[in-house]
């Protein structure tokens, strides 16, 4: 789910919390509160043991509604299978402030309870293990309207053309219809028809099979045979006109992308919905091919200031490049393979972000840089903070801006440094076709065994470090280049926050001459603090940078280029070439501090204290090695052959 968008990064506030306390604004009544904490606390973690008895394979519904009054009615048809022993209840989610008429089961009237927010429903007979049976819900109301608008009622046009539209990401579903609010059961089909004054159009998921006008009533009935979690289920109801594009595949057949909009916006979305085309077939070859491609791809106009992922027909408050992109990016992350907690929507919102990143960077490549450098501003402009969500009843926190989109999607370009374009692009296409999480859920934990496999290594502390931890590193970077010699890099880092003391990744540097017309780009394995680098550039090093390509979440505290002498000529190295032990001779008046040698890539071999002058190299290999001295005078070095 994108919000307010403004290009570079979406800046929105949904929730306020006081007290401990998650409440939408204007809502202040404290037994409400009260009653909404209580729920989404259930929610965050949901899927109780009555939940799990039950697996929903078939949801049929049935709804009238006039956009011209927020009011529902309909009939839920629920086909399960018992996965208990024995079953004699079934439990579906909704809002206490709905009206349940009556629940039926084989044409017979069944008996029924409410117990808060959920409607239990006490069979006629008990079920055994893997029984298939079904019961169907009549129901009314006004619904509630927590959330993002999980049930709105608004207008659009100079004439005010009413709209009802639904949003139920991430707990509103139960808000409107009676269901199973889980991250643990996708129901395997479904039917969605919605009978309305006929002046008005639904649109919803999966595919339209028809749309018939009987007696002042248009009846539209969509159906959608992939599994769908039921936050994705959606509907918007208002005087929509449709045209469509289609993408063409090499094998001849097409990809619809169907588009309801409103008549006053037609012309508009037409100029920018094309380039809905580029972005999928982007998608196809880096991914793997649209996965409900035997259906269709969407977008529906509605009353919102930014974009929803509904499963098939993302729901559109505005339409450009850059929405479109993400919102289309759900269809793959988010819809074909949905987060099993709300603790990492990170697997929603930031693989997102980042394919809306990967347009960008090769279709409108202008954006490319600035997009990163706008995410990296937006991560490092707060110390703190983590990709992980510790607390799933804060709404506000788990679809923040800084830390689940965009901290999100740097944490896949910082995979994609560190292993490599080719074993990056690898495992996103393997998780992809993953049958553990296709068409169903997926952890973390998952994801990080195809980017292991992939890259051929362990990633277990850069995502203690980035998914856990909170922060990043802040750079100082010294360095000396005495005339046609080595450049010894120094490389410190400290931490923004306290949770991780030390960021272990590669760091990139980029070397400049003078003039710029010579550079080299180094990749730095910093695996301890104030570690020292020795590289031969080739040319007299004018400019050093860190990260120049937004490569890593980090900032920048110094880079000091430190003027020391090669050769000190009254420092005597001897003998040179040596065999097992060197003498340092340091003229009166100066003072030896501390004597550090080298091996020729950099690695800091011995370190000596003050006023050490006899080194013992018997055990050293044969090679070239840097000798760098720190006096009172100042820092010099010498290089040295061992025999």
């Amino acid at each position: 789910m994108l919000r307010h968008l403004t290009f570079i990064f979406p800046i929105f506030i949904f929730s306020l919390q006081t007290n401990g306390q998650i409440f939408d604004a204007g809502n202040t009544d404290k037994m409400a509160l009260e009653e909404s904490k209580h729920f989404l606390q259930k929610a965050a973690f949901y899927e109780t043991e009555n939940a799990a008895e039950t697996d929903f394979i078939y949801q049929r519904m049935e709804w009238d509604i006039d956009p011209n009054v927020r009011y529902i009615s309909g009939k839920i048809t629920t086909l399960f299978i018992c996965k208990t022993s024995s079953l004699s209840q079934i439990y579906f989610d909704l809002n206490d402030d709905m009206e349940v008429d009556s629940v039926c089961q084989r044409g017979h009237q069944l008996n029924f309870n409410r117990d808060s927010n959920q409607v239990i429903v006490n069979l006629a007979n008990y079920l055994t293990e893997n029984q298939l049976d079904s019961v169907s819900v009549y129901y009314h109301g006004i619904p509630a309207e927590t959330g993002y608008g999980s049930f709105t009622k608004s207008t659009h046009g100079n004439e005010s053309v009413p709209i009802i539209w639904t949003l139920s990401e991430p707990y509103g579903a139960m808000d409107w219809w009676p269901c199973k609010q889980s991250l643990n059961d996708k129901i395997d089909s479904i039917d969605i028809i919605v009978s309305s004054p006929e002046d008005y159009r639904t649109a919803s998921n999966g595919i339209l099979v028809s749309e018939k006008v009987e007696s002042g009533k248009r009846i539209m009935h969509w159906k959608h045979r992939f599994p769908i979690a039921t936050y994705l289920v959606a509907i918007s109801v208002t005087n929509y006109v449709n045209y469509s594009d289609f993408v063409e595949l090499e094998d001849g057949r097409k990809i619809e992308i169907l588009n309801y909009v409103y008549p006053e916006s037609e012309n508009d979305a037409k100029n920018i919905t094309t380039q809905s085309i580029k972005i999928m077939e982007l998608y196809n070859e880096l991914v793997g091919e649209y996965p409900f491609a035997s259906e269709k791809y969407g977008h529906a106009q509605f009353g919102w200031h930014g974009g929803m992922e509904h499963q098939t027909m993302s729901f559109m408050g505005y339409f450009s490049f850059g929405l479109i992109a993400h919102e289309m990016a759900h269809q793959w992350f988010g819809d074909y393979i949905t987060l099993g907690s709300w603790q990492d929507i990170w697997l929603n919102e930031g693989f997102a972000t980042y394919l809306t990143g990967l347009t960008y960077e090769n279709i409108d490549t202008y954006w490319w840089p600035l997009w990163k450098k706008a995410r990296v501003d937006q991560i490092t402009s707060e110390p703190g903070g983590s990709v992980y969500v510790s607390d799933t009843t804060d709404i506000s926190r788990i679809f923040s801006s800084r830390l689940s989109y965009s901290k999100g999607a740097y944490l896949l370009h910082m995979l994609r440094w560190i292993i490599g374009d080719e074993a990056f692009f690898s495992a996103i296409r393997s998780y992809f076709e993953d049958p553990e999480v296709a068409n169903g859920f997926a952890r973390t934990s998952q994801l990080i065994k195809h980017f292991e496999t992939a890259g051929d290594t362990t990633l277990t502390e850069f995502f203690n470090d980035w998914f856990y931890g909170e922060g990043y590193p802040v750079y100082s970077l010294n360095y000396i280049q005495p005339a046609n010699d080595s450049l010894i890099i120094e490389l410190s880092q400290t931490s923004s926050s306290s949770s991780v003391d030390f960021f272990e990744i590669p760091v990139p540097v980029r070397l400049y001459n003078s003039d710029k017309s010579d550079s080299l780009d180094l990749r730095l394995n910093q695996t301890t603090n104030n570690q020292v680098f020795i590289v031969d550039p080739g040319f007299e090093v004018d400019q050093v940078t860190i990260d120049p390509d937004y490569w890593l979440i980090c900032k920048t505290a110094s880079i000091t280029d430190v003027v020391v002498q090669t050769e000190y000529s009254n420092i005597l190295v001897y003998p040179n070439p040596v065999s097992d032990q060197l003498t340092i001779s340091v003229p009166s008046g100066d003072r030896l501090i501390k004597t550090q040698l080298f091996s020729p890539n950099g690695k800091l071999i011995s370190s000596f204290g003050e006023n050490y002058t006899n080194i013992d190299l018997s055990k050293l290999q044969a090679g070239t090695y840097i000798l760098v001295f720190q006096t009172s005078s100042g820092e010099f070095r010498k290089k040295i052959i061992k025999m």
